[in-house]
């Protein structure tokens, strides 16, 4: 059984960790608070309960004691928070929890957490393909909406890829320039402040340094519009937000012929 229960008061983080696991094959939901909670809990059992230790109404490592002894709950049950570490490890000692994870990994240390706790789950997700040299292949997200950014790197995490974010040219020109943060490939959004997607996809296209890099144009502009920013920009395609970001940009980095 592959089913997780991520509890946390912020609705944005809820939803990212639950679309992260999701992605990765988990069967995963989210509660808020205590009566979400208790409804999840008749919805059957779970593998693991991911806990947000600061909350308005509960603190994680309280809820703990509570699944156990009053609800009789089996699953692994983790804390997690950005506090220090050394507070969460005691936090863990005390209210009985079996481990904890670091809000400081992000949506990769969620995931390596929980599959390091339960195993993989048993459905079959794609990974993306090896880059050269072995390593994974490196996407840059470029886009001024932190929600549209994580929800697309939760899904490209889940599926293998390094992930790097920037929401301004700025920032993604130094990601680009540092060889060891060179992307493979930049999902790049079209509307933004001061230096849009358009301009930017132009300045990697005509620099030399930058050979090799593709550039997939992301955007809700319509089709044709998007089609024609895409020629008259020089990028290799687009990919509409509505679009599955996963799929979609594992099949541009597939190698030629490849399944």
């Amino acid at each position: 059984m592959s089913r997780v229960l991520v509890i946390d008061d912020s609705p944005m983080l809820l939803e990212l960790t639950v679309r992260a696991l999701t992605a990765a094959g988990y069967e995963a939901s989210g509660a808020q608070d205590l009566a979400a909670l208790d409804q999840k809990l008749t919805e059957g059992p779970f593998a693991l309960i991911l806990m947000d230790v600061n909350m308005p109404e509960m603190f994680g490592d309280d809820v703990v004691e509570y699944l156990r002894k009053q609800k009789g709950v089996t699953a692994k049950l983790v804390l997690y928070s950005d506090i220090s570490e050394q507070e969460l490890e005691a936090k863990v000692k005390n209210s009985g929890a079996d481990s904890y994870i670091l809000k400081s990994g992000g949506l990769e240390g969620v995931l390596g957490g929980v599959m390091g706790l339960i195993g993989a789950p048993a459905l079959n997700i794609p990974k993306a393909p090896m880059a050269a040299g072995g390593r994974k292949p490196r996407i840059l997200i470029v886009d001024d909406s932190e929600m549209t950014a994580r929800i697309i790197e939760a899904d490209l995490v889940s599926k293998g890829f390094e992930v790097h974010v920037a929401d301004t040219a700025d920032k993604a020109t130094k990601i680009i320039l540092k060889k060891q943060t060179r992307p493979d490939l930049v999902l790049l959004d079209v509307r933004m402040p001061n230096v849009n997607g358009e301009q930017f996809c132009r300045f990697i296209k005509s620099n030399s340094l930058f050979k090799g890099i593709k550039v997939l144009l992301c955007s809700g502009e319509n089709v044709e519009e998007l089609q024609r920013i895409c020629r008259e920009a020089g990028a290799d395609g687009y990919i509409p937000k509505d679009a599955v970001m996963g799929s979609l940009v594992a099949k541009e980095l597939m190698p030629p012929g490849a399944e």
